[in-house]
């Protein structure tokens, strides 16, 4: 996955937002869980406490009677759950659970008013339906409760060692009556939600990149064919255009821009390569006349005079232009791809010996070394491939150096066959690499008129190359040594 990309960024921003929103959310629900939870048992707390702060009847029997009444409600372990303690309004015991933890001091419970500030009236609809159970004996069935002057309630929750308890704090005239609530369940509770959520949440961050990436995938998926399309757009196939499928509004517009830019581009190319091809198809012509008038006057003029040198001079470049003016027809062929071929079994090896020996001819200062597998043969248009291996040859000598080297090797690669030429002389530059088979393109520009040629013969050669389902690449240029290398696939059948 790399970092860089689009769909990555809507997905990791996606999971930040909608992880973000989620984990605020899962806190602020965790937060108020917890307060419903204070509030829930503070609020039966305090019917507890206030239950008792208004009983008239003496604390013996009433307390006794009331952890009875805790146990028949919450079972055997309700000891353990809640306990009460007694005490005068001086703080002086009065009465307490036997199962009341040592550990809470009177020093941590909740601090009381003193006795005849408060008068608190009794509140109804604090009593839970279950108060009937808990007063039935001792609660007087009919009438309303005595007002009493009531101190509190006052809450607090305490942390010892083994646990925390709740307790709240209420007092009448006589007595302070503090009721406690052990913890350990509601934390239980607390703890299990925690852990269920934070258990759950790395799975909905996971389940939200998916889906981040899944829709950021879907929301792509006309620039994936935008630029599929895009890809296989060449000088050969400027026809294709972009499907506009069930794009969205916003890529329907950019996919009919492209396609009108398109549009004008093929029509643009399509001119300039016709200009190019019925240019030079009518300088052929006049050229052909220059020439062939220029050859008359040459051998009609006395040998040695002057008018005989000019003559020459002309005829060479004349020449010269007939020869860019085939390159140029060639080319444009190749660009509307109407390039014929007159396809044929062709012996490259045999080929490719006659060419290397005319080496010596044009070039007697260089050395030529030859390794060549025999019989090999391709099918390739003649005139044309032996063209390309005339311009190789001739580009190996024309940019060697004095006394330097060419070396040409012919081999089988399974069903390819592959040439490599490379000559020793000045070096390519890195930054001119991507250009040599550009047309009009000479990476010296300080010798092109001392070096025959116009730039074109490398790129006319790759495209006869390409034409035959062959490439042809610039291998490496360093340490004053350049190869080129061709590729063609082999007849798929021995040529007897």
């Amino acid at each position: 996955m790399k970092l860089n990309s689009f769909r990555f960024k809507i997905g990791l921003l996606n999971l930040l937002l909608s992880g973000g929103v989620l984990l605020i959310f899962g806190l602020f629900f965790m937060s108020v869980i917890s307060r419903i939870g204070y509030e829930r048992i503070d609020r039966e707390l305090r019917v507890l406490a206030d239950l008792q702060a208004r009983r008239p009847f003496p604390q013996s029997g009433r307390l006794d009677y009331f952890e009875e009444s805790l146990r028949n409600l919450h079972g055997k372990d309700a000891k353990k759950q809640f306990v009460i303690k007694v005490t005068s309004p001086l703080g002086a015991p009065m009465y307490f659970s036997s199962c009341w933890p040592s550990v809470l001091a009177d020093h941590k419970l909740p601090a009381l008013e003193p006795a005849g500030n408060t008068d608190v009236p009794y509140e109804e609809h604090l009593l839970p339906l279950r108060l009937p159970l808990l007063l039935d004996g001792y609660l007087p069935r009919h009438g309303p409760l005595l007002r009493m002057h009531i101190r509190g309630p006052v809450f607090s929750t305490i942390t010892i060692d083994r646990g925390r308890w709740r307790v709240v704090g209420i007092g009448n005239e006589d007595e302070n009556i503090f009721i406690a609530m052990n913890l350990a369940v509601f934390d239980a509770e607390v703890q299990r939600f925690r852990y269920a959520f934070f258990i759950a949440m790395p799975l909905a961050l996971l389940f939200l990149l998916c889906g981040g990436w899944l829709i950021a995938n879907r929301a792509l998926g006309p620039v994936k064919i935008i630029a599929g399309t895009a890809r296989n757009i060449t000088a050969k196939g400027l026809d294709r255009r972009i499907p506009k499928t069930d794009a969205d509004k916003e890529f329907a517009g950019l996919i009919d821009v492209i396609n009108g830019m398109l549009d004008g581009l093929e029509k643009n190319f399509q001119q300039a390569v016709r200009f190019s091809a019925d240019a030079a198809h009518e300088l052929k012509t006049p050229l052909t006349i220059l020439q062939g008038q220029l050859e008359r006057a040459l051998n009609e003029a006395a040998p040695g005079s002057e008018v005989q040198q000019r003559n020459g001079e002309l005829l060479e470049e004349v020449q010269r232009l007939v020869a860019i003016t085939r390159k140029l027809l060639l080319l444009a062929h190749a660009d509307s791809g109407r390039m014929r071929l007159a396809l044929a079994p062709f012996e490259f090896s045999s080929a490719l010996e006659s060419i290397s020996e005319d080496v010596g001819i044009m070039a007697p200062g260089l050395i030529l070394e030859r390794e060549i597998v025999p019989r090999l043969h391709v099918m390739a248009d003649a005139d044309l491939m032996n063209q390309v291996l005339h311009n190789l040859i001739t580009n190996a000598i024309k940019y060697n150096r004095k006394e330097g080297w060419i070396r040409c090797v012919l081999q089988k690669e399974e069903n390819t066959l592959r040439f490599t030429i490379a000559n020793s002389g000045e070096e390519i530059p890195q930054a001119d690499a991507d250009k040599v088979f550009d047309r009009f393109y000479r990476v010296n520009k300080s010798r092109d008129r001392e070096i025959d040629g116009v730039g074109l013969g490398l790129s006319l050669a790759r495209e006869i190359v390409l034409a035959h389902k062959g490439e042809l690449v610039l291998d490496s240029s360093r340490n004053g040594i350049t190869t080129f290398i061709l590729r063609l696939p082999l007849c798929s059948q021995p040529v007897v």
